[in-house]
């Protein structure tokens, strides 16, 4: 039977299902879940792997080598790209995008990516190891403060933040609560070795006993009766003062001297450090909150911020915590935009056919629209999809369609009910007639955005709820337009005149003039068909200028500013450029406030930003802005400011882009077998993005070679002292970098205790060959000069990448300002894919 009379003839059925869609979709409107950015699934673990010593080239064959062969086992893996730089090796796994669905099934493929790591331990080479996966790499931490606290020292401050922590884990619906910017503490020993020989102590004694000191030994138990106590001994060191009173003998008279006579023991903080944040010119310590999948992220923001309200009274004076970015708030003004842009949709629909139709018919189309709304949240809300920025842009372009099928159906009855028919009887011929052609028109629009629904890749992963909610919206406009709103036309809509009859009614002057527009149009097929095809052309011609882009730039009020020295340039190096570029950027006006990251990027604070990995030569600003209409204008000042006072780095200010992505904009992808190779092909390449002109932040990843010292060892000489090359290393470890040799224990931390040279030796590379070895044979020192043949130094890879493992180099860069990307990258690509490839390379 038709649907437009069932609903007419059973209005009890229908006012229940409409009550069902209106207190449904107000209750999904307050308890869905609500996000800023789709929970877009990031396929990505990474594979760590010390391997203190060794050369890139070395971790590269002898640790990352095994590990990748091992892991392209894996039949979930799509990629393999791995960086192996000085004592370090590090994968990027990818999961193909065809095999992880949820999280469920990433966390099978984690949980065997985790077995492969350790079967393949065995294959390491002595002293490489073990490897660490982190498979929270694509964590969000969409609430995130910074702690500042003026006058305090780092310790002070990261018991303060460590304490917030333990707190904030309390909170219901938080997932994890990371901390970033702690400065570890060390106890450096610091021994003056032509003061220690000149006294006859072994240094060797001195590092055994810092190491066996507090050291956790069982000293069993004793049989006391029916009971047996444990023997616990003291003596365990527990001050700096206790480090300086450790008594040293002398090996050949036997007389002691205090530690502290012989070496400065100071207590302070790792160095040099990995990271360094700032927060508005003071330093700081980063807190990122995490919730948990499908929670409510308005809700637990309000959570959060409550516990800190109630946090504030135990915090010592002058500590602060700053609110640096809160996705809560950002989403909860999204939301109430979107109902602001509802409320405005309704009131246009309305009045609009208040004109054109009447008043009761705009009353009609609204409440139709307004239920059309409440039942796709509902069914959003039973489907599982949350809100955020593109279900909520689903939903607006919803608003200007959904109204179509039931203006048609409206329309349709009024007229009839205009000529004097029953309402009954129009509603069920409207309805007939209408319905093939309005599923049509209904699927055509539904079918236009299917492939953002149903293509793979990241980017339809990122946008497919946009398909899904705007089927179920016109979905419902269709079902409600042959259902509540012929109910509503016939108990609203008047009942006919008396005696009416269309045929005798006068057309308006608006109807004349269209009827004259039609005929016209009919009688001159040839001129219409024409003007049609020449419209249709010079749009497509039009249409060529239109620029290229699928994701626009985000409204955050924010800029990023990337800093990059040549690679191997010290963090002190680094720090000092960042402190004076962040004073000239907090002094430009529309600066909300500024963030400051030397050595490592932020925590993941948005789903589009992308933290940097651990790299003494990066620094990075993170500028809040007043108004994110005020970002173009700030981007240009600091990048022209950093062009011209930081000649030596590079410098790149963007904008964050909604959408995955990351990298540089364009990328040329060299792969091949020799390094030096590689490198002047992607030196090739950089040459033409520098021409074109329009390139900015133009690099390789593999990144500048760096200086190396190579004291050549001897063989022979070596031999004669008793004095091998592992001996050499250590004894250069022990000066330079400092050898780790126990802990010192306060309450849950355990704090290293190093040994190293003092900084007049340590700082003095002229010093080298004078450096004392001290022989194992003998326990005579004899110095470094004895046992090389020269001190030289050389230049290497810095880092070594590989894909699939390939060896493989991208030579990259951006768009200058106001530049489109695809029309550098059209300039730029022909001349690159010309190059004349040597054999074995692509």
């Amino acid at each position: 039977m038709n649907l437009a009379v069932l609903s007419i003839r059973y209005p009890l059925f229908c006012g229940i299902f409409t009550a069902i869609c209106l207190v449904g979709g107000w209750m999904a409107y307050e308890r869905m879940p609500r996000f800023e950015d789709p929970e877009f699934t990031i396929r990505i673990a990474k594979v760590f792997t010390p391997y203190p010593g060794a050369s890139p080239a070395e971790v590269m064959n002898e640790v990352t080598e095994p590990l990748e062969t091992k892991l392209q086992q894996l039949p979930e893996v799509k990629t393999i790209d791995s960086v192996s730089s000085a004592g370090m090796s590090e994968l990027t796994v990818e999961v193909r995008f065809d095999y992880s669905t949820s999280r469920s099934d990433l966390q099978v493929a984690w949980t065997k990516l985790r077995n492969y790591v350790n079967d393949a331990q065995g294959d390491l080479p002595p002293g490489a190891g073990p490897s660490v996966v982190n498979d929270d790499f694509g964590d969000v931490f969409g609430i995130y403060y910074l702690v500042t606290g003026p006058g305090f020292s780092a310790a002070e401050l990261s018991d303060v933040v460590d304490e917030l922590r333990r707190e904030l884990l309390l909170v219901d619906g938080v997932a994890k609560v990371q901390v970033i910017g702690e400065q570890d503490e060390a106890i450096y020993v610091e021994v003056a070795r032509q003061q220690a020989a000149a006294l006859g102590v072994s240094l060797n004694d001195v590092y055994d006993t810092l190491t066996q000191q507090n050291t956790v030994t069982p000293a069993g138990q004793l049989r006391l009766g029916d009971s047996r106590i444990e023997i616990v001994p003291t003596g365990a060191i527990d001050s700096v003062e206790a480090i300086e009173n450790l008594l040293v003998s002398n090996d050949g008279t036997g007389a002691v001297t205090r530690l502290g006579d012989i070496a400065n023991v100071v207590r302070t903080y790792v160095d040099p450090p990995e990271q360094i944040i700032r927060y508005d010119g003071k330093p700081a310590i980063g807190i990122g909150i995490a919730n948990l999948p499908g929670e409510n992220v308005v809700q637990i923001g309000d959570a959060v911020e409550r516990k800190l309200d109630s946090l504030q009274a135990i915090l010592p004076w002058g500590v602060e915590v700053h609110d640096f970015y809160h996705q809560g708030r950002v989403v909860d003004e999204s939301i109430k935009s979107f109902a602001s842009n509802v409320v405005s949709a309704l009131v246009i629909v309305v009045v609009t056919l208040f004109v054109f139709m009447g008043f009761r018919s705009g009353v009609i189309m609204g409440l139709t629209v307004l239920l059309t709304m409440a039942a796709t949240l509902l069914f959003m809300w039973l489907g599982g999809v949350p809100m955020h920025r593109i279900s909520l842009g689903a939903l607006i372009i919803s608003l200007g369609m959904l109204v179509d099928n039931g203006v048609v159906i409206t329309d349709g009855i009024l007229v009839g009910v205009n000529a004097g028919r029953k309402k009954l009887e129009v509603a069920a011929e409207v309805a007939s007639k209408n319905m093939r052609p309005l599923v049509g028109g209904t699927l055509v629009g539904i079918i236009a955005f299917a492939p953002i629904g149903f293509a793979p890749g990241d980017t339809a992963e990122f946008t497919n709820s946009l398909f899904w909610v705007v089927m179920i919206a016109l979905g419902f406009s269709w079902l409600f337009a042959f259902t509540i709103t012929p109910l509503l036309c016939y108990h609203l809509l008047p009942s006919p005149p008396e005696g009416a009859n269309t045929d005798k009614a006068e057309d308006g002057r608006f109807m004349r003039m269209y009827k004259q527009l039609i005929r016209a149009v009919l009688a001159n097929k040839t001129l219409s068909l024409g003007a049609t095809v020449a419209i249709f052309v010079s749009a497509m011609m039009v249409f060529q200028t239109v620029k290229v882009g699928f994701f626009p730039a985000s409204t955050s009020p924010q800029i990023v500013v990337d800093y990059y020295l040549p690679e191997g340039a010290a963090i002190e190096r680094t720090t000092a450029d960042m402190l004076r570029m962040e004073a000239h950027v907090r002094d430009l006006d529309g600066v909300d406030a500024v963030q400051t990251l030397v050595g490592q990027g932020a925590l993941r604070y948005m789903l589009v930003y992308d933290a940097e990995s651990v790299s003494p030569n990066y620094g990075q600003l993170l500028v809040r802005t007043d108004d994110y209409r005020l970002n173009e204008s700030l981007i240009q000042a600091i990048q022209a400011y950093a062009d011209s006072e930081f000649p030596d780095g590079q410098t790149k200010v963007w904008r964050f882009r909604m959408g995955p992505g990351g990298g540089s904009k364009i990328e040329a992808v060299f792969s091949g077998p020799d390094p030096a190779v590689l490198r002047n092909l992607a030196n090739q390449a950089k040459a033409v993005m520098a021409a074109d002109g329009r390139a900015v932040l133009i690099r390789d990843d593999w990144r500048r070679q760096v200086p190396i010292m190579t004291p050549v060892y001897s063989q022979n000489k070596g031999e004669r002292v008793g004095i091998t090359r592992t001996q050499v290393a250590e004894a250069l470890e022990e000066n330079f970098d400092g050898v780790h040799r126990g802990f010192y224990r306060e309450g849950d931390e355990l704090i290293p205790i190093i040994s190293r040279a003092p900084a007049n030796e340590r700082l003095n590379p002229w010093t080298v060959t004078a450096l004392p070895v001290v022989s194992p044979a003998t326990g005579i020192a004899v110095p470094l000069a004895q046992v090389i043949d020269r001190p030289a130094s050389t230049w290497r890879d810095a880092r070594i990448l590989r894909t699939d493992r390939v060896l493989s180099i991208k030579a990259q860069c951006d768009p200058a300002l106001g530049e489109v990307t695809n029309d550098l990258l059209s300039r730029i690509r022909p001349q690159i894919e010309a190059f004349d490839l040597p054999a074995g390379y692509r």
